[in-house]
C-alpha cells in the first residue's frame, strides 16, 4: 500500500545561483538526493542521507589552509600554485592522522619506523588516501574566495568599474527561491561580475552562463562581466548580456520541473530512493570517526 501520495505537494526548495547543476545536467540522482533531505518533507529523512555525506575538510584544516592562502596573496600578487600549497598543509595533517590512528597526542609523533610496522599502517593509509580530495578540495575553493575580492580590485582599477560587495539576494517564484550573492555590482552601469580562478583559461562553461544570467534577472541588470583568471595571472572577460528568454527555458522551466517531479512522488518511492542511495553510498567508519575527532 503506497503511502501518501500528496506527501510532497507543499515542497518548495532554493537553488542557488552558484550550483545550477539541475539546470545544465550535471548531476545524479544521489545528487537529487542530497538536495531534496534539505527541504521539508523529504528533511524527516536525513538522518539517513547526512551521515553518508562527507564534502568538506575539517573546519580547522580549511582554516589553515585559508591562512596559507591569504599570506601567499599578502604581497598583492595574483598568481597560485595549488600543488604548492597543498604541500605545505598536507604533511601536518598526515601527522594528525598517524597519531589519530595510533591514538597518541599529536605532541608525540609516531616515528616512521614505528608506523610501517604497526597493524594500523593499513587504515592509516585508507585515511590518508580518503582524506587527501578533500584537502585538495578545500585548497582550491579557498585559493578562490582568497582571490576574488583582488580581483575585483584589478578589475575595477584596469576597466574602470566600481564593483562592490553586495549581500545575498534572492527571486521567488512561488514554488521554489532563486538565491545568491554575486561576488560584486556596479550600481550605476547596471553590472554584476563573477570571478572565476582556474589553472587555465577555459570556454566559458553551461554552469557559469546560467550562473550569470540567474544574477541579471535577480537584480534587474543588463549585464554581467565573467572573469576568468588562471595561475599564472592571465584574465580572461567574457561578457554576458541578459536574456530573459534564455533564463526562462534553460532556468526556469527546469527548475520548475524538477519541483513538480518532486511534488508528485508518494513517500514509499522517495524511500526506495533513500535505500538505494544508501547502498551504493557509504562513508568508511574511520573516516568519520576521524571527521568527528575534536
Amino acid at each position: 500500500m503506497e503511502l501518501d501520495i500528496k506527501f510532497a505537494e507543499k515542497f518548495k526548495p532554493n537553488f542557488i545561483s552558484s550550483d545550477l547543476k539541475f539546470c545544465a545536467n550535471d548531476y545524479n540522482e544521489e545528487d537529487e538526493i542530497e538536495f531534496l533531505v534539505k527541504f521539508w518533507p523529504f528533511s524527516k529523512y536525513k538522518d539517513k542521507i547526512l551521515r553518508n555525506i562527507v564534502k568538506d575538510a575539517k573546519l580547522i584544516h580549511r582554516q589553515k589552509i585559508k591562512d596559507v592562502w591569504e599570506n601567499h596573496f599578502s604581497n598583492g600578487q595574483c598568481t597560485f600554485d595549488d600543488k604548492l600549497v597543498f604541500e605545505k598543509v598536507w604533511p601536518s595533517i598526515e601527522q594528525e592522522i598517524e597519531n589519530f590512528i595510533s591514538q597518541k597526542d599529536n605532541s608525540s609523533p609516531v616515528k616512521k619506523i614505528e608506523l610501517e610496522n604497526s597493524p594500523d599502517f593499513k587504515e592509516i593509509n585508507d585515511l590518508k588516501n580518503f582524506y587527501k580530495p578533500l584537502i585538495e578540495k578545500a585548497v582550491k575553493c579557498e585559493r578562490g574566495l582568497s582571490l576574488e575580492r583582488r580581483i575585483v580590485k584589478l578589475i575595477n582599477k584596469e576597466k574602470n568599474f566600481e564593483f562592490r560587495t553586495t549581500y545575498k539576494r534572492e527571486i521567488d517564484f512561488g514554488f521554489f527561491k532563486l538565491i545568491g550573492i554575486p561576488d560584486g555590482i556596479d550600481h550605476k552601469r547596471k553590472t554584476v561580475i563573477e570571478i572565476k580562478t582556474k589553472e587555465w583559461i577555459q570556454p566559458e562553461s553551461e554552469k557559469e552562463r546560467l550562473q550569470c544570467l540567474s544574477y541579471l534577472r535577480m537584480l534587474d541588470f543588463e549585464k554581467c562581466l565573467l572573469v576568468q583568471s588562471d595561475k599564472n595571472r592571465e584574465k580572461k572577460i567574457i561578457e554576458i548580456s541578459r536574456d530573459d528568454q534564455e533564463f526562462t527555458d534553460k532556468i526556469y522551466n527546469k527548475l520548475k520541473q524538477f519541483v513538480d517531479k518532486y511534488r508528485t512522488i508518494t513517500e514509499d518511492e522517495f524511500l526506495y530512493k533513500i535505500l538505494f542511495y544508501c547502498e551504493i553510498k557509504t562513508v568508511p567508519d574511520v573516516l568519520t570517526r576521524f571527521l568527528h575527532n575534536d
